[in-house]
């Protein structure tokens, strides 16, 4: 079994049909880490864990749920956090790494971050990322996330129609009426590559197009539009609640990649942005259409160092600027 089965055949697993037969490779992935959490649980691990697993333990037992149901509540923790970060990560780097220059620019905002000290503990070299600085010193690196996202996630928005509604635009004579019972589904991919809100290079990775300062040049009909139509986390109620952690984790996971090591492709030729596979049921975030084979290795200067990201000054974060939900 491949670390990545469990996540697989979504589609066929949702029939609940012979699913040893239709979608084994899949099937059998679940059911391993069914068991991995099982035991894991059993034997108490969590006590060595995050307060995150600790707390969601003591949630699921204080309302009755039995250890079969929360290793299963686990699968689906696991593909959330899995699913959608982990591809997120991949494309952003890649675009980064296939242009030397972009990548250049990336690192010194990053390093401006970083103090080389000694730990306190080993007197080991550590980089200590602030990652509270990502927002005023790696307006690049910020772009550049928001920019990936916009091309590469198509998450669709799913909303059920209580009661008959009408729908009307300001700037349009025309109207829509929705009736009652239905379900809406909004897919951002749409909007996402629509050239009326983005341009004619609505189809091209700018990793500019996302700078406060090329926002600011737009007319402002144009700057709220693009506003209303880049919603990758949803939107309403249901905006996704891991968003401000998933893109931290994605920021000082790429950053630390950026600055720590040298990424070339296999044949050492510019590196390329792979192709992208068809979206599947359950997943935000496109693959590639396949693995990438890459040459990795720690850049000259940063071989020994640990590294750690924390908050280092008393900088604040404004996690709705950041995500992209700051108003006009």
């Amino acid at each position: 079994m491949q670390h990545r089965d469990f996540e697989d055949k979504m589609t066929l697993l949702m029939l609940n049909f012979l699913p040893t037969i239709i979608a084994p490779k899949a099937y059998m992935g679940r059911i391993r880490i069914k068991s991995a959490f099982t035991s894991f649980y059993a034997n108490n691990h969590e006590l060595t864990a995050s307060k995150l697993i600790q707390a969601r333990l003591a949630c699921s037992q204080k309302w009755g749920f039995t250890p079969d149901d929360i290793a299963n509540f686990e699968i689906s923790t696991l593909f959330l956090a899995t699913t959608n970060s982990v591809p997120t990560s991949f494309w952003q780097l890649s675009y980064i790494l296939s242009s030397p220059i972009l990548l250049e620019q990336i690192r010194a905002e990053v390093e401006s971050i970083i103090t080389r000290q000694p730990s306190k503990e080993d007197g080991k070299e550590e980089a200590v990322m602030d990652i509270t600085r990502f927002q005023t010193q790696c307006p690049l690196l910020l772009s550049t996330f928001h920019e990936t996202l916009r091309l590469v996630d198509a998450a669709t928005s799913v909303r059920a129609v209580t009661k008959p509604t009408a729908l009307s635009s300001p700037g349009s004579s025309l109207s829509y009426t929705l009736k009652s019972p239905s379900v809406i589904q909004l897919p951002s991919g749409i909007t996402h590559t629509s050239p009326a809100i983005w341009g004619p290079d609505v189809l091209e990775f700018n990793p500019r197009r996302f700078l406060p300062s090329t926002k600011s040049s737009l007319d402002k009909p144009i700057r709220q539009a693009q506003k209303q139509g880049y919603f990758p986390f949803g939107g309403g109620k249901h905006l996704c609640p891991g968003r401000h952690f998933a893109m931290m984790e994605i920021l000082a996971f790429v950053a630390g990649v950026v600055v720590g090591f040298a990424v070339d492709s296999q044949n050492d030729d510019t590196f390329r942005v792979p192709d992208m596979a068809f979206q599947k049921l359950g997943t935000a975030v496109r693959k590639p259409v396949k693995d990438v084979e890459i040459k990795l290795r720690k850049r000259e200067g940063w071989e020994d160092v640990r590294w750690r990201f924390d908050s280092v000054g008393e900088g604040t974060v404004d996690f709705k600027a950041l995500v992209g939900e700051d108003g006009e």
